[in-house]
């Protein structure tokens, strides 16, 4: 086993600089996760953490993920009393990021945004309260910036950093990536409370879990994706040292479930193969789950994945439509879809489709090729988003001055977005909360259910369908569907148990 990774590319010593970090994500404001338990602590701020500290700085962390306003932070600015309060920024986190702002610098402290969104809109955080914004890959960056300000030298020249200069916004040269993340410390887990995020993972699952990041960037193009971060690049650590950070979790904390929080899993295929020796060989009983895509997943690495620990894969299927995939700029085909959902199945492997609809050019039957693969296919978990251009992105430059342009655009074409995105999810809740129930199904209910289901499509469309009658929206089907709800000819039908 590799020892700890202690070691860093050059960089100035802080000399116990005070710096404190932020997370300004606040679980109870955020509709969507409290419909849900998926929370982990930020690994990008624990990084920075331990990359500071590792420099000789004097870091505190304040996550606000459980908390119900800002007290901890400022209990924080008034006892700890930091020259540079950095904050980790969200598009989500956007108003609470410039109040924490407003609240550092009333305090005395240098304020510093990081981030996806603040990389992304620069000029909005430095106007509306930062001093400073780190653009790219912080923890080299933030390390010269807060030597700067410890030495009271200028921030101009310093790669990835921006600031205002006379009312205009200053930026230094691009910083270069990391190249050896083998070289970073292991996230400062102790700077939080990680037990508290244990604790509620146990009590809901039985499963003590945590996150790690095996690689850094995503290579691939899909239109919407913002990289703000971490680029088109992709840079791998080595399996020794994510297999030491395991230990090291399951060892300090009794870890027994790993969320891989890689962009996309399964990018090198030999990385991929030792992983799995590795996992298999150590025979922890540790399970993982990862985001990976559907053309990575190959259905004869199934078998190993499984036995190495897979439980559940996050892909992005975004749509049944092979024309919407192929404007997504995706890279995937439908095929490829349906090849990994059927392996993923019948290897028990539980699988979360992320889909999207009001993709420009989505039309009605677009959206109905995609509740049709659902329906086939079944996942066991799902979500919907509505297409949103980011700043950065190739769906941005591709609807920029569009009057549909905005803070939460529906960019269907001809029809009521906001009815479309209503009757869609409900149609794929119905077929979700009819899944378990399939196999008791008669062939003669199956039929009348996807009948009625088509017909309801069909009904449905005919009235949003703006300055036209659409006698016939959604095509007829004259052959027999095959879906989850048909059985194998000769099969009787199962009832269910008492």
């Amino acid at each position: 086993m590799p020892g700890p990774n202690t070691a860093g590319p050059p960089s100035p010593t802080l000399d116990g600089a005070r710096v404190l970090l932020v997370d300004p994500y606040l679980r109870r404001e955020d509709p969507m996760e409290r419909q849900g338990e998926e929370q982990y602590p930020s690994l990008g701020v624990l990084s920075l953490a331990a990359y500071l500290r590792h420099r000789g700085a004097d870091v505190r962390v304040v996550d606000l993920t459980f908390e119900r306003d800002l007290g901890r932070v400022r209990e924080a600015l008034g006892s700890f009393r930091p020259e540079v309060v950095g904050v980790h920024t969200k598009t989500l986190t956007l108003e609470r990021s410039l109040a924490l702002a407003r609240l550092a610098r009333e305090a005395g402290a240098f304020t510093v945004a990081g981030g996806p969104d603040a990389s992304s809109r620069v000029d909005r955080y430095l106007r509306s309260g930062f001093d400073a914004v780190v653009t790219g890959e912080g923890e080299t960056t933030l390390v010269d910036l807060v030597h700067a300000r410890k030495e009271g030298s200028t921030l101009f020249g310093i790669p990835g950093v921006a600031f205002l200069h006379e009312g205009s916004s200053v930026q230094g040269p691009p910083r270069s990536y990391l190249p050896d993340l083998d070289a970073l410390p292991l996230p400062a887990w102790d700077l939080i409370d990680l037990e508290g995020y244990l604790d509620r993972w146990s009590r809901l699952t039985g499963d003590r879990r945590m996150a790690v990041v095996t690689s850094r960037g995503c290579p691939f193009d899909c239109s919407w994706c913002s990289k703000p971060t971490f680029g088109r690049t992709f840079r791998q650590r080595s399996v020794g040292s994510l297999m030491h950070e395991l230990a090291m979790l399951r060892e300090l904390y009794g870890v027994d479930y790993v969320r891989v929080c890689d962009d996309v899993f399964g990018i090198q295929r030999a990385w991929t193969e030792e992983f799995l020796e590795e996992m298999i060989a150590r025979d922890w009983g540790m399970r993982f789950e990862c985001l990976s895509r559907v053309d990575l997943l190959k259905p004869e690495l199934l078998p190993r994945l499984k036995r190495a620990g897979l439980a559940r894969v996050f892909l992005g299927v975004e749509s049944g439509s092979q024309k919407m995939l192929d404007l997504m700029n995706r890279g995937t085909r439908l095929t490829q879809v349906e090849r990994c959902a059927r392996a993923l199945k019948e290897h028990g492997v539980r699988q979360h489709w992320f889909l999207m609809l009001g993709y420009p050019g989505e039309t009605l039957a677009d959206i109905e090729s995609t509740v049709e693969l659902f329906r086939r296919y079944s996942p066991e978990e799902y979500s919907v988003s509505v297409a949103l251009p980011l700043p950065g992105t190739r769906f941005e430059r591709l609807v920029q001055g569009s009057p549909a342009t905005g803070e939460n655009p529906l960019l269907f074409e001809g029809v009521d977005g906001e009815i479309v995105h209503r009757w869609t999810r409900g149609r794929l809740r119905f077929w979700r909360r009819m899944a378990p129930f399939a196999s008791h199904f008669r062939p003669s209910t199956s039929a009348r259910l996807e009948r009625a289901s088509d017909w309801f499509g069909q009904e449905v469309a005919r009235r949003i369908v703006v300055g036209e009658e659409a006698p016939q929206v959604l095509p007829r089907r004259e052959e027999p569907r095959q879906s989850w709800l048909s059985r194998p000819p000769g099969e009787p039908p199962r009832r269910p148990a008492a």
